[in-house]
């Protein structure tokens, strides 16, 4: 995915390891939110029994990509908005906003990078010990580093994870703290209310992790084994998932069976909505970002298109996509591979 992020000389394609965020010791006894009551047992266990997928031999790009550099995701506000239900996305900020859009009820964190993983524990952090998103913000400035560094060491007994986790934070604050600083100032100009402006869209992030609904999966799209296991955790528990966040991480690898299988998986309904980005732009206004297509599809449509029999392609997605002629960087794709299929036929054919 195209994000901002470190070089580094360790590397991966898309894969998995996994990492749970639920409360600890020092959270355990917070009241839950009104409303949204502790994550099932059954459904917080099923998803820490998930396997792994086989852990990458290199990163993509040779980079962490800590924070996103996609700076129009309002365009996706609308198709986000109450969808409810769990959230399963790529990367890191991004998510926090449209699981604050969406009021999702279990956030589903994948990234192919352990840094990120490591990441979305610092994240859990800074939101359980900051009262509103001013306090949040905040606390990723180099003045309060120490307090949090503070936090994460008494949130994390085990040395190595400690290691880990304190390393992410060391090489991801100031990036991150830049870019909290630049949402802000996009979406008060664009007019588009975040969790770091909206203080009830802020206070139910903070409630998804107080009660055990956020989980940080380092995960293969195209494994075999985590995605497919969470699908499973959802479809038991009676959890649709209404939102998939993909950014452009399908650019990077084929649609091979195990990536459909994987999609299939997961427990898409008829209020789900797949959302992902596309470079360039052809026809259409110009992306509001310079870089990107902001791409909404009806989970029924992107399910049609992941059946085991049928060709697919990020490619081929994008081309039957529809262009906003009033949104600019906006599209849909409602198509279904039947009529793609139709419109291939030679003329003449019946």
């Amino acid at each position: 995915m195209r994000r901002a992020g470190f070089h580094s000389t360790t590397a991966a394609s898309i894969v998995v390891v996994f990492a749970i965020l639920l409360p600890t010791t020092a959270h355990a006894e917070e009241a839950p939110a009104e409303g949204l009551p502790q994550c099932p047992s059954s459904l917080a266990d099923a998803i820490r029994a998930v396997p792994f997928d086989p852990l990458p031999k290199q990163l993509s790009a040779d980079s962490h990509f800590v924070v996103s550099d996609e700076k129009a995701h309002w365009l996706f506000h609308d198709a986000a908005k109450d969808r409810g239900g769990a959230l399963m996305g790529v990367g890191t900020d991004p998510n926090y906003l449209m699981a604050g859009w969406a009021r999702s009820e279990i956030l589903v964190l994948l990234d192919f990078d352990q840094v990120v993983v490591d990441l979305h524990a610092t994240y859990r952090e800074i939101f359980l010990h900051s009262p509103d998103a001013r306090s949040f913000v905040s606390a990723w400035s180099k003045e309060q580093s120490i307090v949090v560094e503070g936090w994460l060491e008494a949130a994390h007994p085990s040395e190595a994870d400690r290691k880990r986790v304190l390393k992410a934070f060391r090489m991801s604050r100031n990036l991150v703290d830049w870019r909290l600083h630049a949402l802000i100032k996009a979406y008060r100009e664009a007019g588009v209310a975040t969790f770091l402006s909206d203080p009830q869209q802020y206070r139910h992030l903070v409630d998804l992790f107080r009660t055990g609904r956020v989980f940080a999966i380092r995960g293969d799209l195209t494994g075999s084994k985590a995605v497919r296991g969470v699908g499973k955790a959802l479809s038991d528990a009676g959890i649709p998932m209404r939102v998939l966040y993909l950014s452009n991480a399908e650019k990077y690898f084929e649609f091979t069976t195990d990536y459909k299988a994987n999609m299939r998986s997961l427990p898409f309904d008829d209020r789900s909505v797949v959302l992902r980005t596309g470079g360039g732009w052809h026809g259409g206004l110009p992306s509001p970002d310079g870089l990107y297509t902001y791409v909404v599809q009806p989970g029924t449509s992107f399910l049609a298109w992941m059946q085991e029999d049928g060709f697919c392609s990020f490619a081929a997605l994008m081309l039957r996509r529809k262009n906003s002629k009033d949104i600019a960087g906006f599209a849909t794709l409602e198509a279904l591979p039947s009529a793609r299929r139709k419109s291939s036929k030679p003329k003449g054919t019946q």
